[in-house]
């Protein structure tokens, strides 16, 4: 992918979530991912799968772009977080570089202080940099840290338990 220079980051934010309403509106439509009962995801093999009465419905490969801490008030971006994995982490990359090539700081600090506002526009400046098929933001019981991820490549499709589902 080859980096562009941005007028400012508003203008940059403002592509961005652009881009991903409309792959998340896709996503919905197309995948229903907001209607699966579980979801789960594993960094080793770089999967995130959604499920239906323990049947597995659909998966993506993923990559790891942040999280925000509600303990912290922070944003910590996923290639400075020792707990992700670089398989899922290589592609983020990207999207540090294009901060530095536009000095938009938010986008090569590792860790600063931030709310979940702050983490959706991360993640809609990287699916857009990065062109993902959409995103998601993994639920959290204890409502403390939302991690979020990028839905990179349709991995496998169960078609007859999506359509039971849709119905």
């Amino acid at each position: 992918m080859s980096l562009s220079i941005y007028k400012s980051f508003e203008d940059l934010s403002k592509l961005s979530y652009e881009y991903l309403y409309a792959q998340q509106d896709l996503c919905e439509d197309k995948y229903l991912l907001g209607k699966h009962e579980r979801y789960y995801y594993d960094q080793d093999t770089g999967l995130i799968t959604f499920s239906n009465n323990d049947k597995p419905c659909i998966a993506f490969k993923f990559e790891n772009v942040g999280s925000v801490s509600y303990i912290s008030d922070t944003w910590l971006w996923a290639w400075a977080n020792d707990s992700c994995l670089k398989n899922v982490t290589t592609e983020i990359l990207t999207v540090k570089e294009l901060g530095q090539l536009n000095n938009f700081d938010k986008l090569y600090t590792d860790k600063w202080e931030a709310d979940i506002y702050d983490g959706w526009e991360m993640t809609a400046i990287s699916a857009y940099a990065l062109k993902s098929i959409g995103v998601y933001r993994v639920p959290n019981d204890e409502e403390n840290i939302f991690h979020f991820k990028l839905l990179t490549a349709l991995e496998f499709i169960d078609a007859i338990e999506l359509k039971k589902i849709s119905d």
